[in-house]
């Protein structure tokens, strides 16, 4: 399972693709219909950390006559992190409803 359940959604959020910061906030604000939040201060130390430890590179795009905006993408380590990470919420989550009453 992830370090952190933050780490776990921002994988999660990165898994769907490219995204700068901003977007990997809304997309889980968006898809877990307002269940989770993630806001910057958390976020950013999340997706440095991730790029140190080599789940993620950062490249800064322009955007016309915004300023330049650094968009993350995970690594194939990333995303073989991701999808382990997925595989063992998976597990963990059928066993949990094992134990819910029926």
């Amino acid at each position: 399972m992830a370090r952190s359940q933050g780490t776990f959604l921002v994988l999660m959020a990165l898994l769907e693709g490219p995204k700068h910061g901003y977007e990997v906030s809304k997309f889980i604000e968006a898809q877990s219909s307002g269940f989770f939040r993630m806001p910057f201060g958390t976020l950013y130390p999340i997706l440095h950390r991730l790029e140190k430890n080599g789940f993620v590179t950062c490249t800064v795009e322009a955007s016309g006559a915004e300023r330049e905006k650094k968009v993350y993408r995970l690594t194939a380590s990333g995303k073989k992190q991701a999808e382990g990470e997925v595989s063992e919420y998976q597990l963990f989550t059928r066993a949990v409803n094992k134990l819910m009453p029926g």
